[in-house]
């Protein structure tokens, strides 16, 4: 009786291949980013550009450059909306929201 070899094929599994998103907005970080340009169009009104970029970088930074002091107040009013506005966009992502809006028909926005 002839033995019975066995054959072993290898095939290569096919990759996954996801299409590139084009142009997106992340409402969350443009909410985030909202609350600074307020402040900025606030102090562009009563002080001009000066101020304006003065506010901006205090804010931003919490540290105040006429009072060279830091204040966190500042961060409360610039910063922390905007890393909370990325943090709620990395959270839709892991969630799947985003991948759902996609899905949907959304064209540009996400969240």
């Amino acid at each position: 009786m002839a033995k019975t070899r066995v054959i072993t094929r290898y095939v290569k599994a096919k990759s996954k291949r996801r299409s590139r998103a084009g142009f997106t907005l992340p409402l969350a970080v443009l909410a985030g980013l909202a609350v600074p340009a307020g402040w900025a169009i606030k102090d562009y009104q009563a002080g001009g550009i000066d101020l304006a970029g003065r506010g901006f970088i205090a804010r931003m930074s919490g540290f105040n450059p006429t009072s060279q002091k830091f204040e966190p107040k500042f961060l409360m009013q610039g910063l922390i909306p905007v890393v909370g506005g990325v943090f709620v966009h990395k959270m839709a992502g892991k969630l799947g929201i985003n991948r759902v809006l996609s899905q949907a028909g959304v064209p540009i926005l996400r969240l």
